[in-house]
């Protein structure tokens, strides 16, 4: 289950630094802290076990955090599109879609990531 959730999270690091780069801009390097971030934790999670979980659950609530502004934020800019096609434009109507699916796919995996944490440490305990 450990070796999963690292693989996890180093798979979705390296996934989303390209997405920070490209989508970012000016504020590249802020955004690349937050996939860098995942890459570090699966490979501490890899590494040492146990004792990376209190960092994993607090990274995965501010995770939960961000992944709602996005999902919001994908909301927000589907109906902007709507009002504005409505009056002839709506161009980049779809935009909204992106942050809309990568923020409910996070939100996904942070809430898996942090179900699996909740008893994780106590099952190595045990061992």
């Amino acid at each position: 289950m450990l070796r999963a959730l690292a693989v996890g999270h180093i798979a979705i690091g390296l996934l989303l630094l390209p997405v920070a780069l490209v989508s970012a801009g000016i504020l590249a390097p802020i955004l690349l802290v937050g996939p860098i971030w995942g890459i570090v934790l699966g490979v501490r999670l890899w590494q040492s076990g146990a004792e990376v979980f209190p960092a994993l659950r607090r990274t995965h609530w501010t995770f939960l955090l961000i992944d709602g502004l996005l999902v919001a934020y994908g909301i927000f800019a589907l109906r902007a599109a709507e009002r504005s096609a409505a009056q002839g434009g709506g161009l980049l109507g779809g935009f909204g879609l992106l942050p809309l699916g990568l923020g409910f796919v996070m939100a996904c995996f942070s809430g898996v990531t942090l179900v699996m944490a909740r008893g994780a440490p106590q099952d190595l305990q045990e061992k």
